[in-house]
């Protein structure tokens, strides 16, 4: 985490020191569809559903303009990145709802090229920190309710750091001299995997004291028999954080 913040450090001093056109610091928030895509899951029958999940961030933004058109964005922001499932285990009767909060500290560095009517490109790479990683798991009320949780701790299932791409686009909104309103799209795809993979044995330990995640459950297992088949085999497939949505900020500038 200390070289990420430090890699920040120094891009932001860099681009401070040949920034032209002046630097903008601000808050910036945004509310984003959030999906863990597995093949695994992917290819499951109907006892294994992706259902709609939302997350937001929350964070602290910079803008550095080398000239007017063209300059950089870095940030530091906190993201919620929820993944929720539907399905049922064995047979149709034993329904259940899982959702997966995977919290990141993320570090978007991104190339922006704009325009001095308002709106702007970006492109670049998004490093991630994991902060942390919780399930709940529900079955619903005609079901077993025994092996029902909330907000478990299963940080270990999911990988430490992670490297992403990340474009957006949007508009510059400048409502007073110092002060800019920026709101936009941005959608982003990590390439590095989400989840941790375990050993058999390592599952095998982990399933006996209760302490694999469902979604980790999910990226180890092939799809074919269904879920909570005992013949499936073991299969790890890589998960892939993405994501997309409306972004907000509000920035003010600091010199020209």
């Amino acid at each position: 985490m200390k070289k990420i913040l430090a890699i920040a450090l120094l891009v932001a001093g860099l681009s401070s020191a040949h920034a032209q056109e002046g630097v903008r610091l601000g808050l910036k928030g945004s509310f984003f569809s959030t999906w863990l895509f597995n093949k695994n899951v992917s290819d499951q029958n109907a006892s294994l559903d992706y259902a709609s999940s939302f997350g937001p961030t929350v964070g602290v933004q910079a803008i550095f303009m080398f000239k007017e058109t063209y300059g950089m964005s870095a940030e530091i922001v906190y993201a919620s990145h929820k993944q929720k499932y539907d399905g049922y285990f064995g047979d149709e009767d034993n329904v259940f709802n899982v959702e997966t909060t995977v919290s990141y500290l993320d570090i978007p560095l991104l190339f922006r090229v704009a325009s001095p009517k308002g709106p702007y490109f970006e492109i670049g790479p998004q490093f991630s920190l994991l902060m942390g990683a919780k399930e709940t798991l529900e079955f619903d009320q005609n079901s077993s309710s025994d092996f029902n949780y909330t907000d478990k701790d299963f940080k270990d299932d999911f990988a430490g750091f992670g490297v992403a791409g990340v474009l957006g686009f949007g508009i510059d909104i400048k409502l007073t001299d110092m002060i800019n309103l920026t709101t936009g799209l941005r959608f982003g795809y990590m390439f590095t995997d989400a989840t941790t993979e375990y050993s058999e044995n390592e599952l095998e330990a982990l399933s006996d004291k209760e302490n694999l995640s469902l979604t980790s459950s999910f990226a180890h297992y092939e799809a074919e028999k269904g879920l909570g088949n005992p013949q499936n085999k073991l299969d790890y497939q890589k998960t892939s954080r993405a994501f997309g949505g409306l972004q907000l900020g509000v920035q003010f500038q600091l010199g020209k």
